[in-house]
């Protein structure tokens, strides 16, 4: 399996991969009836997500999709296709996302830290900015960058460093009342 593609998110002209989201995924295409298929070995799960944050506000802003006929449009946006018909993709769709939670996102990946499967974890990057997200509206955001390269650094190899890593950096502590 090749390694996997990861949802960006743009936040003040800096293009993020989304690495950590916490509750899941931010957006659904089933949701909107969109069945995305596999686009290839490094998109298994069908679809790229681009969003951004405007005035605080989160926004879905383009998407690509894998699908063997044209999907429905999302937020009255039709997706264009490539020359092969596989590919859709759906330009501008400013769809606001009502998600809630805390979402990790590294910039400037690390090539020695590249893997063969799955999505880069937070540690991969250079660069670690935490957002914690309220309904679609960003509440507080924190640079996490020196946490995470105090955590590649160190000799820690515990099984649980990476998962006390997580819970450090994250906004939104696990077991307090504002927990997703």
């Amino acid at each position: 399996m090749s390694g996997q593609m990861a949802d960006l998110i743009v936040i003040d002209d800096v293009e993020w991969a989304i690495a950590e989201p916490v509750p899941g995924v931010l957006f659904d295409p089933r949701d909107h009836g969109v069945h995305p298929v596999m686009m290839h070995t490094a998109n298994t799960r069908g679809a790229l997500a681009r969003f951004r944050i405007d005035n605080g506000r989160l926004l879905l802003s383009d998407l690509q999709v894998g699908a063997d006929e044209q999907p429905a449009s999302i937020n009255g946006v039709e997706p264009t296709t490539d020359e092969h018909g596989t590919i859709w993709t759906y330009l501008d769709v400013d769809l606001a996302i009502e998600w809630t939670g805390d979402l990790l996102a590294g910039a400037d990946p690390i090539p020695d830290l590249y893997v063969h499967a799955g999505i880069p974890s937070v540690h991969h990057y250079e660069q670690v900015l935490a957002l914690d997200i309220e309904a679609g509206q960003v509440v507080g955001t924190e640079d996490r960058t020196e946490a995470v390269a105090q955590y590649r650094a160190s000799d820690d190899d515990d099984e649980g460093a990476f998962e006390r890593l997580l819970r450090s950096i994250r906004m939104r502590l696990p077991g307090a009342d504002n927990d997703v």
